[in-house]
């Protein structure tokens, strides 16, 4: 905006009347911010001109410093302090030199000076424009740095860089100014209006101390030019404030804190940024950069090449960020890095690698902007964001841009970073902050075991992280008692380690004793940051093969499996051909490891047991994917079922899982969680593919009677079983010499003819044959030459379809046919005349017990209720269930009558006064003798051909049993039962004249007698006679 001439002259005559009645001459000796603040000095400005007449005192109505008279003049409002709205009160502009009407800004209303007076003003050349940016508040006339609103509010001239005249710019001081609390006065250090010339810590001694060096050098002047007229020197210049080794006056002229030994906070004192030569640090450069030493070390100064040729180059900005090169900058090249973390990386003697050409290209120059981009360790971070990780960690936590783990904790620098772990903390790789190991063993899972009732939860005395030793109080739980009482109980740990997980609070009520209240992991069982690395490494082959977790996240790939369950693995059983204890891993990394649809947490959690492998998609090999097994199912006849991932023959009938639900090598489709598709009592792997004995056609799976005879598969082709509890139907009849499986020599292993009985695979036939060809009723069977053994010779009983009939015959001779014995029959062996080992045939038991029923000498119902059918089950040693064997039994009560057997052999039986027994019924042997002999057993009946159900079989009036007892075979005058009972031979009559237990009295006599035979203490009574050659 120009201004018209009048205005013109207004301000030239105001500014001639104010300054010619104003002004001070100015006194001050330097100004060492003249050149650079570029301004020109007020003191040089002739402003008295030619002189004016006084202004009389006419008012100020606006309190602005200016009279009415003068704001008349000059065109200012004498009703508004601030004319020109810029803040500044019109008499403060004025009187420095500022013009009130221009507020630096171009509004030409708020610079409107129409009206005013031009008589005598000075006529300014119409070149001289406003508005003029230096009369704003913004403005900065004097170069110092402070606008003039600042220099207003300060006190300050707007026109002067040092307006005390102590050498230092205003700004400087400004900004530094410090109040001071001294005994003798306070005063404020650095005010821009005092110099504060001898103030009380600038003392006669500290003069002499310091004085010497204010010799002319280093930009320092000399003492007694630093003096004002009374010879007294400004603390403002002549301290140093913060002890740096920098006067203040030095500090001033590189633009740093005299209040702060570094002034920009590059972690390098100010002192040593300026220094041409070498400098001494306590604290340590290189890999250990920012650590504290006990003595000091040599450097070579981070600028002193520039430092050489003076003050210049720290006057520059070489990164144009608008601070000074050096101690003002606190990263002098622009590059990120503060200038002191290049300097601890600039010494080549400290590379790992000096004395090579790679050392010398790999310096950190904290005057060169290119090197902040390089990798040279290959830790993941570049040489700016090795100095970074301070900002995250703290002050000095950078790391060193040559090592790739500074603190070789075996983490490498840009992981622990990245990752929020401290690369300078070299303690922390045993550490595990995210708590992500897990107590593998259970044993640090404390619980109130002995909890009869319900416990309230009192205190908890520990928390997450705390370290525990064995038996310490973790938690305290509170119990009533019997009557009332209440009872607190201390709930202790198990073991020695680190608190993982709380899992109860004060307050809550605890009623099982397999609630956990507190996991404590001990050392080993941790999941430490360092393991978190490497588990990179799954193997620890040295191949990275996978990647590393999150230390910080228990779960990093978000699976719900903490990291340390799947890298340090738990352990599972497979059934593969054989239980296997198998260690599975999992990739932290991944949420389904092995691909199969299954996350690893589900498969540590939930599939299986003791859990599948999440590192194999076929746990159990059996060629069906975990996920088909345990998620997706098959299904039989609309029926869904679900097979093991875990057993590759979930139903353990010899086939994998793979091959039952295809048509594999079997031709068959059969179910794969149903051992015995068919329910024919052969499992499935046993109808095709393994056969359980040689010589035998495969029968079909799908079908449980395959030759269509009304016998079961599995029941004809039965082997013996210690798993299913059975006994062998495999009966192998031969009728001429043949070569059993594994032999090859008729000589030397051949078997001749005969009934062979096979036990299994494993046990083979019984070489000992339990029938011989007589014993066998063969009646019938036919044995033609057959090809699977190159011999005479078949199976008694054979399921394979095309096989020769079976069910009528009855080789073992029990009366029972084969069809018969079946499990929908009597349900007996049909290889094996006694089934139930009671000493009886099978057909013998059938025969009696119907014959009992018809004659109702039972009642079949209260047989039932011990699962017997009739009185001798043919499959049940013990029908009745009376602890007797059926052989043993005496159904028809047929024996010797009891109280006539202690008659005659213990005549004196509950007789005190008489001594007459030769067979005590008390005693264990004598019991044994009168049991047996009152009991005419259905083994004894069998053996004699009696009927066990009635007890006079021929019906002459005498019961079998004495019947049979007092036959005489050897016709030795002894009785056969009697012998037999003795263990004489009841078919030889040598035995009469023998004198078996030495007494003097032959068996024959003892018998007449009624004495004992095998006890010498058994002898006739007084006057019993016998004639040991009578008839």
């Amino acid at each position: 905006m120009s201004m018209s001439h009048n205005q013109m002259a207004y301000v030239a005559i105001v500014s001639t009347l104010i300054f010619g009645s104003l002004f001070v001459g100015a006194t001050g000796f330097f100004q060492t911010s003249e050149g650079a603040g570029d301004f020109d000095p007020a003191y040089e400005d002739d402003l008295i001109g030619e002189g004016t007449g006084p202004i009389t005192d006419s008012g100020d109505d606006d309190n602005d410093g200016l009279k009415n008279v003068v704001e008349d003049l000059i065109g200012t409002d004498k009703n508004d302090n601030d004319t020109d709205d810029d803040g500044l009160l019109d008499g403060w502009e004025v009187e420095n030199g500022l013009n009130p009407l221009d507020n630096g800004e171009s509004e030409e209303e708020l610079n409107d000076a129409s009206g005013g007076a031009s008589t005598d003003a000075e006529i300014q050349e119409e070149d001289d424009s406003w508005p003029d940016p230096d009369d704003g508040p913004k403005g900065d006339p004097d170069r110092d740095g402070l606008i003039n609103e600042v220099e207003a509010e300060e006190g300050t001239n707007p026109r002067l860089a040092d307006t005390d005249g102590d050498g230092l710019n205003d700004k400087w001081e400004v900004e530094y100014k410090k109040f001071v609390f001294h005994p003798e006065r306070n005063y404020t250090l650095f005010d821009p209006l005092s110099a504060n010339w001898d103030c009380p810590e600038l003392t006669d001694l500290l003069k002499s101390g310091i004085s010497s060096f204010f010799d002319g050098s280093n930009d320092l002047g000399n003492w007694e030019d630093l003096a004002n007229a009374d010879n007294q020197h400004s603390c403002d210049q002549v301290l140093d404030s913060d002890d740096d080794g920098l006067f203040n006056l030095q500090e001033e002229k590189y633009g740093t804190n005299p209040l702060m030994a570094d002034s920009d906070g590059d972690l390098l004192d100010d002192k040593d940024e300026i220094s041409e030569s070498n400098i001494n640090v306590k604290k340590a450069t290189g890999q250990n950069c920012g650590m504290s030493l006990l003595d000091e070390v040599s450097r070579t100064a981070p600028f002193a090449s520039f430092a050489a040729d003076g003050l210049a180059w720290f006057k520059q900005d070489m990164d144009g960020d608008g601070l000074m090169n050096g101690p003002s900058d606190w990263d002098t090249d622009g590059d990120g890095m503060p200038d002191g973390f290049e300097f601890c990386f600039a010494h080549v003697a400290e590379h790992p690698q000096t004395g090579t050409a790679i050392a010398a290209s790999q310096l950190l120059d904290p005057a060169n902007n290119s090197d902040g981009y390089g990798d040279w360790d290959e830790d993941g971070m570049n040489n700016i964001e090795e100095y970074q990780v301070a900002l995250i960690f703290g002050e000095e936590k950078f790391t060193s841009p040559w090592h790739k783990d500074t603190d070789e904790d075996g983490m490498p620098d840009g992981w622990e970073a990245t990752n929020g772990l401290d690369p300078r903390d070299g303690s922390n790789g045993d550490l595990d902050p995210d708590r992500d190991g897990y107590d593998a063993d259970g044993d640090g899972l404390v619980v109130f075991s002995t909890l009869e009732n319900i416990a309230l939860v009192v205190a908890i005395d520990v928390e997450l992280d705390d370290f525990v030793s064995v038996n310490q109080t973790v938690a305290r739980a509170r119990i009533t008692l019997s009557g009332g009482n209440q009872q607190v109980v201390p709930l202790l740990s198990p073991v020695e380690g680190y608190v993982y997980a709380i899992n109860v609070e004060v307050g809550d009520t605890i009623e099982s004793r397999l609630d956990v209240w507190v996991e404590i992991v001990e050392l080993d069982e941790m999941f430490t940051n360092l393991m978190e690395y490497n588990a990179r490494d799954s193997d620890n082959d040295g191949i990275i093969d996978g990647r590393s977790t999150d230390p910080m996240n228990p779960d990093t790939d978000g699976d719900g499996l903490k990291d340390g369950i799947e890298v340090i693995g738990w352990d599972i059983l497979v059934v593969n051909r054989g239980v296997q204890t198998t260690r599975v891993t999992s990739d932290p990394g991944l949420w389904d490891t092995d691909e199969d649809g299954l996350s690893d947490f589900k498969e540590f959690n939930d599939v299986c047991d003791t859990g599948s492998n999440a590192s194999n998609a076929d746990t159990d090999g059996d060629g069906l994917g975990d996920q088909a097994e345990a998620l997706n199912g098959f299904t039989w006849y609309g029926e869904e079922y679900f097979t093991s991932p875990c057993m590759y023959d979930t139903d353990n009938d010899g086939l994998e899982d793979g091959e039952e639900v295809i048509l594999g090598q079997d031709n068959f489709l059969t179910h794969a969680n149903n051992s015995d598709t068919d329910s024919d009592g052969l499992i499935d792997g046993h109808e095709v593919l393994f056969v359980p004995r040689p010589f035998q056609n495969p029968t079909n799976p799908l079908i449980n009677d395959t030759d269509a005879d009304g016998m079961l598969d599995g029941w004809e082709m039965q082997v013996e079983s210690v798993e299913d509890n059975s006994r062998s139907h495999s009966l192998w009849v031969s009728t001429d010499l043949w070569l059993p499986p594994g032999c090859e020599s008729m000589i030397e292993c051949g078997l001749d003819e005969g009934g062979y009985a096979w036990k299994n695979w494993l046990g083979g036939f019984i070489l000992e044959k339990k029938y011989e060809i007589y014993e066998m009723n063969l009646t019938n069977f036919n044995t033609p030459n057959n090809a699977l053994c190159s011999c005479n010779g078949r199976w008694a009983l054979d399921p394979s379809e095309g096989s020769m009939k079976d069910d009528t015959y009855d080789i073992d001779n029990d009366t029972l046919a084969n069809a018969a014995e079946a499990p929908d029959r009597w349900d007996t062996n049909p290889v094996d005349d006694d089934t139930d080992g009671d000493l009886l045939p099978d057909g013998w038991e059938v025969k009696y017990s119907e014959q009992a029923l018809i004659i109702g000498l039972v009642d079949n119902a209260t047989y039932e209720v011990n699962g017997a059918r009739g009185i001798m089950d043919p499959s049940l040693k013990d029908s009745d269930g009376d602890g007797i064997d059926d052989g043993m039994e005496d159904p028809d009560n047929d024996g010797l009558n009891r109280t006539g057997l202690i008659a005659k052999y213990c005549p004196s039986y509950n007789d005190p006064q008489s001594s007459n027994c030769h067979i005590n019924p008390d005693t264990p042997e004598g019991k044994a003798f009168f049991d047996n002999l009152e009991n005419y057993t259905s083994y004894e009946e069998f053996i004699n051909g009696t009927n066990p159900i009635t007890n006079d079989t021929d019906g002459d009036d005498w019961d079998d049993g004495p019947e049979v007892y007092y036959q005489d075979h050897d016709d030795d005058g002894m009785a056969t039962g009697w012998e037999y009972y003795f263990n004489f031979d009841p078919f030889d009559n040598v035995d009469r004249m023998v004198d078996t237990d030495g007494d003097g009295h032959i068996n024959y006599c003892e018998y007449k007698w009624d004495t004992n035979p095998r006890d010498i203490n058994s002898f006739p009574g007084q006057g019993q006679l016998c004639n040991a050659f009578e008839e």
